[in-house]
């Protein structure tokens, strides 16, 4: 059984981790951005107030937006025990292409 993840501590994390804030009359998007620029990885929220917590399909959907494996990964990521560091360090791990100049 896949765990549920606050709403509200979800979006506060991805601020955290290097994403910028968007919203449009739909969604609300998180746009991640590295050194000033973006890298291509981004995810949504519905704006609807019904959406309390995140889980099941909506908690695999985001895993793959936010180039995560595992679905330990997106919890531990929108739970704040994953620092941006180690966010990184993944995503470094995966040869994700719009990190190419990772230290």
């Amino acid at each position: 059984m896949t765990k549920n993840v606050d709403r509200n501590e979800a979006e506060k994390s991805l601020r955290n981790k290097g994403f910028r804030l968007e919203k449009d009359h739909d969604h609300i998007f998180y746009y991640h951005e590295y050194r000033g620029r973006e890298t291509g990885i981004k995810t949504k929220f519905s704006h609807s107030k019904k959406m309390k917590d995140i889980g099941g399909e909506i908690l695999s959907s985001m895993k793959k937006q936010l180039r995560l494996n595992t679905l330990d990964e997106i919890v531990r990521f929108l739970e704040c025990p994953m620092s941006e560091d180690e966010y990184l360090a993944v995503l470094k791990a995966s040869r994700f292409p719009g990190l190419d100049d990772i230290d």
